[in-house]
């Protein structure tokens, strides 16, 4: 079941731990883990077998995060001498006693972790120069870090795996309204910070989002439009229509790239995303008080005065 995986084994290999009184005695559960972990690693060669110490199963699942409804299957802990990566028993046994595809999509789960947790050992770059760069820096690290693990781990994604394109369409097909709303909103309340900050985080979301989905495409050696030309149509028609292939091509260069070449590309990566918020309705500009300052695109005399009239009413 496990495609394109061979039988090689390692000699040195990270800890198996099974903690709860119901995982004690699963002596086959830690074999197949082992086996799946040496598979892994045979396919895979250029993932560092010792960067991680300990794989746990545990009973002990975290409650969910806010505003989840489940807690997520599988968690990483960084440290100094490599990662530990645990993964809530009831998944486990469900993908293991499931059918091909849920088996797999575990595999493909452990293998991008794995790649994540090896990432972390090559850090994105210096600090950003000025209070603009810092702002959209940690927009851009989380979009290079997210590419560079799906781009790698891209080959054990299960067939059906829609590599989150669908999703990444109905954020654009729902942006342009939600944007309108929001500048409604500021129309009349006036209120610049609320504005910048509900943006701020759709921008987040929408980059990394594109990320996830343009770093498994690269690992693929495909398109868009190989997977489904409605899709492409759809995203040549939004907002990120202009941007989607220069932000592709900025993060490839960045992952093929060390040092300053990687730099000048996260930071071209940076001006793109910052385009990406003015399409949204939001200008962001470093102040002559060297601080960020937040423009609405089409604040016009008659938009302000039209908002200030508003706001009058209000009192």
């Amino acid at each position: 079941m496990l495609r394109g995986l061979t039988n090689q084994r390692f000699t040195a290999m990270p800890t198996i731990e099974l903690r709860g009184d119901r995982l004690a005695g699963a002596l086959t559960l830690r074999s197949t883990l082992a086996d799946l972990l040496d598979r892994l690693y045979a396919r895979d060669g250029a993932l560092d077998a010792s960067r991680l110490t300990a794989l746990v199963v545990t009973d002990d699942v975290a409650a969910p995060a806010h505003g989840q409804t489940e807690a997520p299957p599988l968690a990483r802990e960084d440290a100094a001498d490599g990662c530990t990566i645990t993964l809530a028993a009831p998944y486990v046994e469900q993908a293991l006693g499931g059918d091909a595809d849920q088996l797999l999509q575990m595999v493909h789960l452990l293998h991008r972790e794995l790649w994540r947790g090896q990432l972390t050992l090559d850090p994105v770059a210096a600090a950003a120069a000025d209070a603009l760069a810092a702002q959209f820096s940690p927009i851009v690290t989380r979009m290079f870090d997210e590419y560079r693990a799906n781009r790698a781990s891209a080959w054990s994604l299960p067939a059906k795996a829609d590599l989150l394109l669908p999703h990444l369409l109905g954020l654009l097909e729902e942006l342009p309204a939600a944007c309108e709303r929001a500048l409604a909103d500021y129309r009349l309340d006036g209120n610049l910070d609320a504005l910048a900050g509900i943006s701020m985080a759709r921008l987040a979301l929408l980059m990394q989002t594109t990320a996830f989905s343009l770093g498994y495409l690269a690992g693929l050696g495909r398109t868009v439009a190989d997977i489904a030309p409605e899709l492409k149509d759809g995203i040549d028609a939004s907002l990120l229509g202009r941007e989607w292939p220069r932000i592709a091509a900025l993060l490839a260069g960045a992952t093929a790239s060390e040092g300053e070449a990687r730099t000048l590309q996260l930071d071209m990566l940076r001006t793109r995303v910052i385009a990406v918020l003015g399409a949204m309705g939001l200008a962001a500009r470093l102040g002559k008080d060297g601080a960020v300052w937040m423009d609405v695109a089409d604040a016009s005399a008659e938009a302000t005065a039209a908002a200030l009239a508003r706001m009058g009413t209000l009192h």
